[in-house]
């Protein structure tokens, strides 16, 4: 899995011979942790950088009235790119989290079929 490999050896993945996959609801949960930091993160540095070029410091001539939009264009443009990024990690969060509770319910759905009864 993406990222695994930056993981101590007890937080990957696991096949075994059989090629089984072991997977941990916690790791997807942190998973999910991470990508809505990055969210929060990018969304922050999508609100600063909004402020950029707001004002138009090159004067009100021609030259300066398209060098203002030019660089707020670029600025705008940055901005839409940096929310549609947040946007996707929240996504990604919550494609962890739901992951996570689709194990859990598998694991236990399993489990009930091979306890005695």
């Amino acid at each position: 899995m993406a990222g695994d490999d930056e993981q101590p050896l007890d937080m990957r993945y696991a096949f075994d011979v059989s090629g089984e996959v072991e997977s941990d609801p916690a790791w997807w949960k942190a998973r999910a942790k991470a990508a809505a930091d990055a969210a929060i993160d990018i969304n922050k540095i999508a609100d600063t950088t909004d402020t950029l070029f707001v004002r138009n410091y090159y004067g009100e001539c021609v030259e300066g009235r398209t060098i203002h939009k030019l660089f707020r264009g670029i600025v705008e443009d940055w901005v839409a790119d940096l929310r549609e990024q947040a946007t996707s990690a929240e996504n990604l969060a919550d494609a962890c989290l739901v992951a996570a509770r689709t194990l859990t319910e598998a694991d236990n759905e399993a489990a009930q079929n091979i306890a005695p009864r």
